[in-house]
């Protein structure tokens, strides 16, 4: 039995949240414990207070009556105080004559305490025979006699018992609902982090598509709920994608690796002239070389997917990038006849590498003189709030709706027999993200709209800006 409660204790106090619970319940407690304690002593000074202004009053009316008076009128009238048998027994009253001499009262005889002079201290007295502590207060008569007054301390015991009895109360019930509420507070998280734990304990069996059930309360676990689903989406995503980028990295080796491996026995075969020895050699090395390039933008694509390159970033004018890249196609386009426009309205500064800018607008631009029919236009200008966005607006086929989504994807080309390895709208939709910044294809009945939002930057015009 012992044992079985000391494991219970055991895990109660490895989990982290009893203990928060535990520790921050007894910081209550304690803090409403000094509380109780000021209060306690501010509140028997006050009784006391009262109490010796009592004292105070009694001692001054009797003065009253003996100073219109005489000394039996102040007999007559301690005796008549007395009989009243109103708080009689916690009343203390003794007149004595210039001799020493009893004359009047309820107390056997002077308290004998050689320090007690003039003004309300708590002494021992003794009333019947009985000893008692109380507070009085010495009265100096102008006939030589001492009249002393006071009140017993027991109704101010009685009290300090009830208010000692009740914070001993308080703290035992504080104690135990502070126990109580740590194990209930335990019993509760655990009960909310179950379906996370379970979630999690799936996901890493490999089954991701698991998520976590969301209640109806909007609380902070509903929100960290939401977060985590959320991630496990992007995750999700990221995974299909690198299986799509492993499938088709390893289609685009083995087909020109193939290739190569086949020319290159074709032309060890008896027979062959050294000119087509050379040709197949020349073959390899133009496939190889296709698949460095191919390996050098995925190397490209990945280093900006983790933020490598942010280290290059500072403001700049997006206008002037696209300026640079339009007059660097102006030539090529003109040989297509292709009409090249920018409009430039607005100023736009954003925080950004300007070559990785640049390339990513290169490459939609190629892709759009590619394949228009009669003109390309570029616009830059702040369309939406906080962004500077470019776009680039071509005359051509354009791209069907159903593909506009896959669009940015790693190798995905609408045409497959077109040249390329389809990762140039991969580059540019890695760079948009490295900038934070949205990337969005819509129809531009005829051809396609390509827009790039990138964040403004908080920078003024400068001369020493590109």
């Amino acid at each position: 039995m012992i044992s079985f409660f000391g494991k219970r204790l055991g895990r109660l106090w490895a989990s982290i949240s009893f203990r928060l619970t535990l520790n921050y319940g007894l910081l209550a407690t304690l803090t409403t414990l000094v509380l109780i304690t000021f209060i306690y002593f501010q509140f028997m000074s006050a009784l006391r207070t009262l109490e010796y202004r009592q004292i105070e009053q009694s001692g001054q009316r009797l003065v009253v009556v003996f100073e219109e008076g005489d000394r039996e009128e102040l007999i007559t009238a301690i005796n008549l105080t007395l009989s009243d048998r109103i708080d009689s027994e916690r009343e203390f009253y003794l007149l004595l004559d210039e001799h020493g001499n009893r004359l009047a009262g309820n107390l056997d005889s002077l308290p004998d305490d050689a320090i007690w002079h003039l003004g309300i201290r708590e002494v021992k007295i003794l009333q019947d025979n009985k000893e008692a502590l109380g507070h009085l207060k010495k009265i100096q008569l102008s006939d030589g006699s001492l009249l002393i007054v006071g009140h017993d301390t027991r109704d101010m015991d009685d009290v300090a018992s009830l208010a000692m009895s009740s914070v001993l109360a308080v703290i035992f019930f504080a104690i135990a609902l502070i126990a109580l509420g740590s194990y209930i507070f335990r019993r509760e998280l655990e009960y909310r982090i179950a379906d996370i734990r379970r979630v999690t304990e799936k996901i890493g069996t490999g089954q991701l598509s698991q998520r976590i059930e969301l209640s109806g309360v909007d609380d902070e676990f509903s929100y960290l709920h939401r977060d985590i689903n959320a991630m496990l989406d992007r995750i999700e995503a990221l995974m299909k994608g690198v299986r799509h980028v492993s499938d088709t990295i390893a289609h685009n080796l083995r087909t020109p690796l193939m290739r190569v491996l086949n020319r290159l026995r074709t032309a060890q075969s008896p027979g062959k002239s050294a000119e087509e020895v050379l040709e197949a050699t020349r073959y390899a090395i133009d496939e190889i070389d296709n698949l460095n390039a191919l390996f050098g933008k995925l190397l490209h694509i990945a280093e900006m997917e983790t933020g490598v390159q942010r280290q290059a970033f500072r403001p700049c004018r997006l206008d002037t990038i696209a300026h640079d890249v339009v007059e660097m196609y102006e030539a090529y386009a003109e040989e297509l006849g292709l009409t090249l426009t920018l409009a430039t309205p607005t100023k736009a500064w954003v925080h950004s590498d300007p070559d990785l800018i640049a390339s990513a607008l290169a490459n939609v631009l190629d892709n759009a003189i590619k394949y228009a029919s009669s003109a390309v236009h570029l616009t830059v200008s702040g369309t939406k709030p906080g962004y500077a966005c470019i776009t680039v607006r071509d005359d051509g086929p354009g791209v069907p709706a159903h593909e506009t989504r896959h669009l940015g994807r790693h190798f995905h080309r609408i045409n497959a027999s077109s040249p390329g390895h389809g990762l140039g709208l991969a580059s540019v939709l890695a760079i948009v993200r490295l900038h934070d910044g949205q990337l969005l294809f819509s129809d531009a009945e005829p051809g396609l709209l390509v827009t790039i939002c990138l964040p403004l930057a908080n920078h003024f015009a400068s001369p020493t800006a590109p």
